[in-house]
C-alpha cells in the first residue's frame, strides 16, 4: 500500500515538472531578441603598454669617505639642499694629523742627509781635481787617482739617492696631506639630501667599500621613471615615445613624460624576463618624490581621426534562433558564422555580417581601416525581452 502510495507520488511530481518545462519552452519560443548597437564614429586612438615603474632622481650622488675613522660632526639632515662644495661632514683628523708631521719631519731629515751628501760630493771633487794636477807634475803615485775617483763616485751616488729619499718622503707627504684632506667631507654637486647614513660619534671603516656619508640628488624637477616592460612588448617600445603614468599619492593626476632609453640588459624574476625603460618626466611642483611606484602608460601608436568601432562589435556573434537562445542550458548556445574580422549590422530584422579591415586597438576600441561606413550602427550584443502577458 506504502509502495503504490509512494509511485503516485512520483508520478505527480513529474507531471508536474513536465507541465512547467513545457510552458518554459513555449514562453521561450515566444521571446523577441532586440540587439544592442552603437555608432560607427570617428576619433582619436591610442595603443598603450601598461606597465608599473619606480621613480628616481635623474641623478644621485653617493658622498662617501674614502679613510676609516670616526664621524666628529655631520652637518645636513634629510631634505636639506646643499651646493657644492658645501662642507657636510668632518671626521676625526689627530691620526692623519700625525702621520703628516711624521711625514714632515722625514722630509727635513732626508734634505739635511742630501745637503750633507752633497758636501761631501764637493769635497770628493776637489780632492780628484787636485790629484789629477799633482798626477800631471809626477808628484805623486797612480793609485792615490785611483783612491779619489773613487770616492767621487760614492759621494755622487750618496747625492742621488738623497735625492730620491726625499722624493719619496715628499711624495708620503703628500698623501698624508690627501688623506689629512678627507678628514673633512664636502658636497660634489648642488641638489638635496635624500639619505643620510651616518650620525656623530659612528665609526666607518674603508678597508674593503667606501662607506657611504649621504645621498645628494642632482635635481628633483627632473626625474625618470624606470619602467618594468615585459619581453613580449619591448619591441614595441622606442626612445622618444610619449609617455603617461599615474601614481597613488596623486590618484586623480595623470604626469608625462618621454622615453629617453631602452636598456638591453634584461632581469629575471620567477621565470619572467623584462627589461627596464628609462621616461624623463619634469617635476617642476615637486610633487613626485623617489621611490614612488608608477602605473605607466607607453603611447606606442597615436591616430587622430580614425574610424572607430567598439571590440565588443568585433566580439559580437548572433543567435541561430530564439530556442537555442533561451532554451534550457543544455540546448543554448551560439553560432560563429566565420572567423574572418568583421561586425555585424541589422538588415530589415535579421543580422548581417560586414568583414573589415583591422588597425590598431586601445582595447576598448579598434580601429577600422575599411570595410565599414562612418555612421553605421554595429551591434554589439542582445536583449531577450519576454513577450507581453495579454
Amino acid at each position: 500500500m506504502k509502495l503504490k502510495r509512494i509511485v503516485t507520488l512520483l508520478a505527480v511530481v513529474a507531471l508536474s515538472c513536465g507541465g512547467v518545462y513545457w510552458y518554459s519552452e513555449r514562453r521561450a519560443a515566444s521571446a523577441d531578441v532586440s540587439y544592442r548597437t552603437a555608432v560607427a564614429a570617428r576619433g582619436s586612438l591610442r595603443s598603450v603598454i601598461q606597465a608599473t615603474g619606480t621613480l628616481s632622481a635623474e641623478e644621485t650622488v653617493d658622498v662617501g669617505t674614502q679613510i676609516s675613522g670616526t664621524i666628529n660632526d655631520i652637518y645636513v639632515d634629510y631634505n636639506d639642499k646643499v651646493a657644492q662644495g658645501q662642507l657636510i661632514a668632518v671626521m676625526d683628523d689627530r691620526t692623519q694629523q700625525a702621520e703628516v708631521d711624521m711625514a714632515r719631519a722625514n722630509v727635513l731629515s732626508a734634505k739635511a742627509d742630501l745637503a750633507k751628501a752633497k758636501a761631501t760630493l764637493l769635497k770628493a771633487d776637489r780632492d780628484l781635481k787636485r790629484t789629477r794636477e799633482l798626477i800631471r807634475k809626477d808628484l805623486i803615485a797612480r793609485s792615490e787617482l785611483d783612491a779619489d775617483v773613487a770616492s767621487q763616485s760614492t759621494a755622487s751616488a750618496d747625492v742621488m739617492a738623497a735625492q730620491a729619499r726625499v722624493a719619496q718622503y715628499e711624495a708620503t707627504l703628500r698623501k698624508a696631506e690627501i688623506n689629512l684632506g678627507y678628514t673633512k667631507i664636502y658636497s660634489p654637486v648642488d641638489g638635496v639630501v635624500v639619505a643620510k647614513n651616518v650620525e656623530k660619534g659612528q665609526t666607518v671603516a674603508a678597508s674593503y667599500q667606501t662607506p657611504s656619508i649621504a645621498e645628494i640628488a642632482r635635481d628633483l624637477k627632473q626625474m625618470q621613471v624606470e619602467v618594468n616592460v615585459d619581453e613580449a612588448d619591448i619591441g614595441s617600445v622606442k626612445v622618444g615615445q610619449d609617455a603617461e603614468f599615474t601614481v597613488d599619492a596623486y590618484a586623480d593626476t595623470t604626469f608625462s613624460g618621454k622615453v629617453t632609453q631602452v636598456r638591453i640588459s634584461p632581469s629575471t624574476s620567477e621565470n619572467v624576463v623584462s627589461y627596464t625603460v628609462i621616461v624623463k618626466v619634469a617635476n617642476d611642483e615637486e610633487k613626485l618624490m623617489p621611490g614612488m611606484t608608477a602605473n605607466v602608460s607607453l603611447v606606442v601608436t597615436e591616430k587622430k581621426d580614425v574610424l572607430l568601432v567598439p571590440n565588443a562589435a568585433l566580439r559580437f556573434r548572433p543567435v541561430v534562433s530564439t530556442e537555442i537562445a533561451m532554451g534550457p542550458p543544455s540546448r543554448r548556445g551560439t553560432v560563429a558564422v566565420a572567423e574572418t574580422p568583421g561586425v555585424y549590422v541589422l538588415l530589415g530584422k535579421k543580422p548581417a555580417k560586414i568583414e573589415v579591415e583591422k588597425g590598431i586597438s586601445d582595447g576598448d576600441r579598434t580601429e577600422i581601416l575599411s570595410g565599414l561606413e562612418e555612421g553605421a550602427r554595429v551591434l554589439v550584443g542582445f536583449n531577450l525581452q519576454a513577450e507581453k502577458k495579454k
